[in-house]
């Protein structure tokens, strides 16, 4: 899962996904984030013309600040691109909705884009997606029910959903193929089993089969033989991992209370999973080590071990386009050393 930082070029992007199928991951994400970030899509277009065969998705786009409908249209086009590996990830919205001055969607709306965005990639034709339009405007000419043309073709695509508590993922096990979580859900023992028994829950509730659904820890990892240097490396992203969360698992939310509210009181949106975030220096080793896969190579694998006996059956890695040098190092040290071990 690439964060692709504004101010860089695309180029480093597309270099760290040849490197992850080079060294056989499954999947690469790029992350969505308008206003601190490249653009997701046309980054994972180029992204889609330099690789052959390593799965392409968004890690995450929201259904804010982009309406449903193009979204679809979207991903349905990357996997036309891609000749079939395309993925959507979707989520409420974070650093990407906050930073444009607006607000992440609520469940109730979550549930009805994913549908609406299911519905249209399976070249449904359904009721137009209600927005938020001027019922004075010039309306001439919309269409009450749409469809999306070349759906029948290319639009077979899974919709994963990140989330950041019980009551989404329960969602995600209803109406979709996957959950993300990140490191206070998915970086802990913890946090993965109340992922895996609520979205087991929520896909048996609609009559699903949760045999084949992904539970994708997405968490940033960084690997060392000094532990201190690379616990240094992630406690910008455990700051948000554990920074104003819905849920928190009791070894994050009772034993680190004060961090917690400190770092929730201090996050910056404009340095948002930034290397050089003033918010990093509050998050102590213990913490870090709690949302992230992080330390010597046998820190990795035990925590790799951790996550995949509490029934995690993906590890999304994240690196940034920030330090491409140590990205690249990154993918190629767990490629070698940990996940052989796991």
């Amino acid at each position: 899962m690439v964060w692709p930082h504004s101010g860089n070029i695309v180029e480093p992007v597309v270099r760290l996904a040849q490197t992850a199928e080079a060294c056989d991951f499954e999947t690469v994400y790029v992350g969505d984030s308008q206003m601190i970030w490249n653009d997701v899509w046309v980054t994972l277009g180029a992204c889609a013309v330099a690789t052959n065969k390593v799965k392409l998705g968004t890690g995450v786009t929201n259904m804010v600040t982009r309406h449903p409908a193009v979204t679809a249209n979207a991903v349905m086009t990357l996997n036309m691109l891609s000749n079939g590996r395309a993925v959507l990830g979707v989520g409420a919205g974070d650093s990407a909705v906050r930073t444009a001055g607006l607000s992440p969607a609520r469940l109730p709306e979550i549930r009805k884009r994913i549908e609406f965005m299911y519905a249209l990639l399976q070249g449904q034709e359904v009721d137009a997606l209600q927005w938020d339009v001027d019922k004075e405007a010039n309306t001439w000419g919309s269409e009450s029910r749409v469809r999306l043309v070349g759906a029948e073709d290319w639009g077979n695509t899974p919709i994963q959903l990140a989330c950041m508590g019980p009551k989404s993922v329960r969602a995600a096990g209803e109406i979709c193929d996957g959950v993300i979580v990140d490191g206070h859900m998915g970086g802990n023992a913890e946090g993965v089993r109340k992922t895996v028994e609520t979205a087991i829950a929520g896909a048996e509730s609609a009559s699903k089969d949760p045999s084949n659904f992904r539970y994708i820890a997405a968490i940033d990892a960084a690997i060392d033989d000094d532990r201190s240097k690379a616990l240094d490396k992630v406690r910008p992203t455990a700051a948000r991992n554990i920074a104003n969360k819905p849920w928190l698992p009791d070894t994050l939310g009772v034993e680190h209370a004060d961090i917690v509210k400190e770092v929730t009181e201090s996050y910056q949106f404009y340095q948002h999973l930034d290397l050089t975030a003033k918010h990093k220096e509050i998050i102590p080793d213990e913490v870090a080590m709690k949302c992230c896969i992080a330390g010597t190579p046998e820190d990795c694998i035990n925590k790799g071990k951790e996550l995949k006996e509490a029934g995690i059956n993906e590890i999304s890695l994240f690196i940034t386009s920030q330090d491409e040098e140590g990205s690249h190092r990154v993918l190629k040290r767990f490629a070698e050393e940990v996940f052989p071990h796991i």
